[in-house]
């Protein structure tokens, strides 16, 4: 019966698309050590990367193709986690996979010299700029939520299903309104609990969470 479950799950979460972006994720960032840019999109994919905490987004091109997944959505380079000012601790980005077209691509411009070096930059668009001062990430939570559902049944169904698996009841609690039944999970103080977290989501096939940070 769960396999029924988890699969109707699936196709509901990934069943929806997007006019104008092939692909759309948020998730947290890692950082790439060989200073590539990692994404689970094809090699020289034209991505759009926006910080979450200050909406600062920038567009690139990837680098290479994240074989397996895991709770990390995408890995930057740190030239990059500075660029668009990510948080250390909470490094939430959103990602979408857009068209190359010449409006979505500035004009050349002056570079910085210690950028010169970096292979397959391209130029940026900045939707906001402004002056944003750093954030302090120590007392904020991660909060995963399931849903909103239509129906009071399926969310039931799905809190029961993630209490069988997660064995930490205390993390788990329901969110419901008429015709919006959510499950959440949190607060997780950390990456660290939230890796944890993903892995035990992950062997029932349950990645199709929104993440929060309040």
């Amino acid at each position: 019966m769960y396999k029924k479950i988890i699969l109707i799950f699936f196709i509901f979460f990934y069943s929806c698309s997007n006019k104008n972006f092939i692909y759309e994720k948020i998730g947290f960032a890692g950082i790439s050590k060989e200073n590539k840019i990692i994404s689970h999109l094809p090699k020289n994919s034209l991505i759009k990367i926006t910080n979450k905490n200050n909406k600062v987004s920038k567009i690139y091109k990837t680098n290479e193709k994240l074989l397996k997944t895991n709770s990390r959505i995408i890995y930057l380079p740190n030239y990059i986690h500075k660029d668009i000012g990510l948080d250390e601790n909470l490094p939430l980005v959103h990602v979408q996979s857009i068209r190359e077209n010449k409006t979505f691509i500035a004009k050349k411009t002056k570079t910085y010299e210690e950028e010169k070096n970096v292979n397959k930059k391209i130029k940026l668009e900045y939707i906001e700029i402004a002056e944003i001062k750093k954030e302090k990430s120590d007392n904020k939570k991660i909060y995963l939520e399931f849903g909103p559902f239509y129906y009071k049944t399926y969310a039931d169904t799905f809190f029961k299903l993630l209490n069988i698996n997660i064995k930490n009841n205390k993390l788990i609690y329901k969110n419901y309104r008429p015709k919006k039944y959510a499950i959440s999970i949190g607060p997780l103080n950390n990456l660290n609990q939230y890796d944890n977290m993903y892995s035990k989501l992950e062997r029932i096939g349950l990645i199709g969470f929104n993440i929060k940070i309040l």
